[in-house]
């Protein structure tokens, strides 16, 4: 490969002319009677209360029965409230083990540079293309020149983004043109420097694989007849 940096002499660029983030206690009051005694004393009926053998017995035993039917509903409350709560811990366990997707990570793609022309290799700037561009803004306009220079080798295409007073004509660009060999690929990195200024690395490659770099900088200005269009004003050698 011939790697070749031609600078003003080349014929390609001959129309240029510039050169880059307390428990209770026991009672202490009078001893109280038996029933029936305490009733004599006093002067008052006697009140028989209940005799051994007769209600006692069964007071006891309505007493064991009531004993037993507290114990029974306890023991029935207890074993409600046991399957409660079991079944709110077996619901708080299964909440648990419930299984949460992890969220999804994607990684920045890296730059596709499989498409790239060769020219582009080592180029580095704001923008770095081939493309046919456009006509509305410096970055479009700039790739716009260029392609229909080097793809579309069309001087009346390249006459169609420049502005009047840059003084070039179009037999200079045919010229031009004519002296780049066919099948010539080209490649521009654009780092604007202003709204209407950027320093350009334009590359030719050859079909012998010969390069040529070309450090330019360039001027637009919007066009007086399409007000939301750009043209260039100026191409010059750095």
């Amino acid at each position: 490969m011939n790697n070749t940096d031609h600078t003003s002499s080349d014929d390609s660029w001959l129309w240029l002319d510039n050169p880059e983030t307390h428990s209770p206690q026991p009672g202490t009051g009078p001893t109280r009677l038996p029933p029936r005694e305490s009733a004599v004393a006093s002067g008052s009926s006697a009140v028989e209360g209940p005799w051994p053998g007769t209600s006692l017995t069964r007071n006891h035993r309505v007493i064991g029965q009531t004993r037993r039917r507290v114990v029974l509903g306890l023991g029935l409350a207890a074993a409600v409230s046991a399957a409660l709560i079991g079944a709110g811990i077996a619901d708080i366990a299964g909440d648990t083990t419930t299984e949460v997707a992890a969220p999804t990570l994607t990684a920045a793609r890296p730059p596709d540079t499989s498409r790239a022309p060769a020219a582009c290799m080592g180029l580095s700037g704001t923008t770095i293309t081939s493309d046919a561009g456009d006509d509305a803004s410096l970055t479009g306009v700039i790739a716009a020149f260029e392609h229909a220079y080097y793809v579309r080798r069309d001087p009346a295409a390249a006459m169609g983004v420049l502005a009047p007073d840059t003084g070039i004509t179009a037999e200079a660009l045919a010229a031009g043109i004519a002296s780049i060999p066919t099948g010539t690929t080209h490649c521009v990195a654009i780092t604007p420097i202003a709204d209407t200024a950027a320093e350009i690395h334009l590359v030719q490659l050859h079909p012998d694989r010969s390069r040529v770099d070309y450090l330019q900088l360039v001027n637009v200005a919007p066009r007086a007849d399409h007000p939301h269009e750009v043209w260039i004003t100026n191409i010059q050698k750095r």
